[in-house]
């Protein structure tokens, strides 16, 4: 879904965990790769969190 405001196109991301199914998640600068653009890991199980755009 695209939100259009005063000309500009917001883009909405919404993480969540593929292996425990949470959306809590920690970012780090130091956790940032290729597979993880965001540095976002999930603070149960340390996964790379999946991110999902709506």
């Amino acid at each position: 879904m695209w939100w259009l405001s005063k000309g500009a196109i917001t883009i909405c991301l919404y993480f969540k965990c593929p292996c425990c199914s949470s959306s809590q998640y920690r970012t780090s600068q130091f956790d940032v790769t290729v597979n993880n653009p965001y540095g976002a890991k999930c603070i149960f199980c340390k996964t790379v969190m999946a991110a999902q755009v709506s």
